[in-house]
């Protein structure tokens, strides 16, 4: 196909003045910071992560997993954001691993508190090993007797 003598001095231009690209990149950047802003909203509040009730975390959760599922149906990472997606994505699926683990811990210790198991319980010796992203699953790893220290 011949474009002529001038094919190369042409100025082309879109119908707009913004690029459909140039959008797509903009909506992807504000829902990252959406979902970075919806874990901090879930993990940050005192009243949230640092005084636990079953029902608090409960409803983080579906909050979490919600999220999780729009991430999930946005596509992680696969947008102009890229890392800040990926990071906005490791931190809610580490928030939901958390909240998941602080379910399945029915007693405080250390520094999780939960407002509704107020004491430790000594026949919770184990530690909770937590995985999985799209189902999160917790399970209890038994630790050897002479490890545990009162």
């Amino acid at each position: 196909m011949k474009l002529g003598d001038s094919a190369s001095s042409r100025n082309l231009r879109g119908l707009s003045s913004q690029s459909l690209r140039d959008r797509q990149e903009a909506d992807a950047a504000a829902r990252t910071e959406e979902y970075v802003r919806a874990v901090q909203d879930e993990v940050k509040p005192y009243d949230r992560n640092l005084f636990r009730t079953e029902k608090g975390l409960g409803d983080s959760l579906v909050r979490l997993d919600d999220l999780w599922q729009r991430q999930r149906e946005a596509g992680i990472g696969r947008t102009a954001e890229g890392v800040k997606a990926r990071e906005a994505a490791a931190m809610t699926a580490t928030a939901r691993w958390m909240y998941r683990s602080a379910l399945a811990r029915t007693e405080t210790r250390g520094m999780h508190k939960r407002e509704d198991f107020p004491t430790g319980d000594a026949g919770q010796h184990h530690r909770l090993i937590s995985g999985g992203l799209d189902q999160v699953w917790v399970k209890k790893e038994e630790v050897a007797k002479e490890r545990v220290s009162v």
